[in-house]
């Protein structure tokens, strides 16, 4: 019986080490067991907690349902922030900017007289996940290393509040720390917006809106980090490149995006949402949208560098398909530059900008097109593409990555050379 036992005890062991083994890791990949680790601990958390999402339901949940249900259980292990932490110069309060729930994070000894520069920083999570409590240790960190004022946004979230309520909170957010610079010791010249994925789209959205409104100061600098900037083309090389690659990272974001607009533009996330695998299927526009001069042009897949194109990747040849009734509903919305900042006319106006790109994710080529974009308008822009990274690879709090730490060093040494010059 104990013979019997044992061997039971290794079969397990060994389904189990098996199981973390087989993550596959690009070649090259910094930190390959500590991702499949991390990885495969997340993955047992999120397959227990469909488990039990399909008994207390009656049916299995979509993949939008259980990612936001994963959150929300380990958004419950996240405390409320204290407001100082042992050994950081950075105090931290809860406040609201103009109706808007914000943290502000201040130095507790300045070091200078005059005032100081600020980030207004957007989480990411499609507009429909995330909160300033999760994303604490990330705006703490670059505060406390630029030793300057920053302000979270806890912006409004979808589905319960669809577009454009997050893009409205953010932009009012940003309006009220301007005006009200002088209160809290900040010069308003040297402000900037950082944001990662749905985040850097508000940042991006942010900057534009403050651009063209004349009686304000203009944004100094923008940080995007793997931004997400449109959702009018689901086709481009790097989504096929996601579509046909094993390495993902450890969320299936490409299969999440359809759900992500959805949500946000219609508060609706059934998984019988036919809109949701029409845009899957990049199917959500008419043909003749996809003949226009305007996408040729801004989703033009020659901007991409040809050795960012792996062998899978089929240029198409034509663009005669669509779906006329469904752009016609939504087109008021996707054509907005609220809701597509790549479709802006003139970016000339934007300010100094740093974009952060990874190899393996969906969203690459949004950075890129925007990149270029930026550079034909004459906007000095600096970006990095993290080859072997993949979407919100961990780059602050307890757990992260040597490259996520890599970005995090980038993107603070931008903010840090720039910001207080003239």
């Amino acid at each position: 019986m104990k013979t019997k036992t044992i061997l039971f005890v290794f079969l397990v062991l060994g389904i189990a080490f098996a199981y973390v083994l087989y993550k596959p890791v690009p070649d090259g990949f910094p930190e390959p067991w500590k991702y499949r680790a991390t990885v495969t601990a997340a993955q047992t958390i999120s397959l227990l907690n469909t488990m039990r999402m399909c008994a207390r339901d009656f049916r299995c949940p979509n993949a939008f349902e259980e990612a936001r249900e994963f959150f929300r259980i380990m958004s419950t292990l996240v405390q409320q922030p204290p407001s100082e932490v042992p050994g950081s110069n950075i105090r931290s309060r809860l406040d609201t900017f103009g109706g808007v729930r914000v943290r502000v994070y201040e130095p507790k000894v300045r070091g200078r007289e005059e005032p100081l520069p600020a980030f207004i920083f957007f989480h990411g999570g499609g507009l429909a996940m995330g909160s300033i409590e999760f994303y604490d240790p990330a705006v703490r960190m670059i505060s406390e290393r630029l030793g300057i004022v920053g302000v979270a946004v806890g912006y409004r979230l979808a589905p319960a509040h669809t577009f454009p309520a997050a893009h409205d909170d953010a932009i009012t957010a940003t309006k009220w720390l301007l005006t009200h610079a002088k209160e809290m010791d900040v010069d308003p010249r040297r402000v900037a917006v950082i944001g990662d994925s749905a985040g850097g789209h508000l940042a991006a959205v942010v900057s534009a809106a403050i651009a063209d409104d004349a009686t304000l100061p203009d944004i100094k600098l923008q940080v995007l980090l793997y931004p997400w900037l449109q959702s009018l083309d689901l086709n481009t090389p790097s989504i096929q490149k996601m579509r046909c690659n094993a390495f993902h990272g450890p969320m299936p974001v490409l299969e999440l995006a359809p759900y992500f607009t959805t949500a946000y533009t219609l508060g609706y996330t059934d998984d019988d949402n036919d809109i949701g695998r029409q845009i899957y299927a990049n199917n959500h526009t008419s043909a003749e949208f996809k003949q226009s001069a305007v996408y040729q042009k801004y989703f033009n897949h020659d901007l991409v560098p040809a050795d960012m194109k792996i062998d899978c990747y089929k240029r198409s040849l034509s663009f005669d398909f669509g779906n006329d009734d469904l752009w016609r509903s939504l087109k008021s919305i996707w054509m907005s530059e609220k809701f597509s900042p790549l479709l802006r006319d003139d970016m000339s106006s934007l300010p100094r900008t740093f974009v952060a790109t990874f190899g393996y994710d969906y969203l690459r080529d949004d950075g890129i097109f925007y990149v270029e974009r930026l550079k034909a308008a004459g906007v000095p822009v600096r970006w990095e593409n993290y080859e072997l990274g993949y979407h919100a690879i961990q780059w602050f709090g307890d757990v992260t990555f040597e490259i996520g730490r890599q970005m995090a060093d980038d993107f603070v040494n931008y903010i840090r050379e720039y910001l207080w010059s003239e």
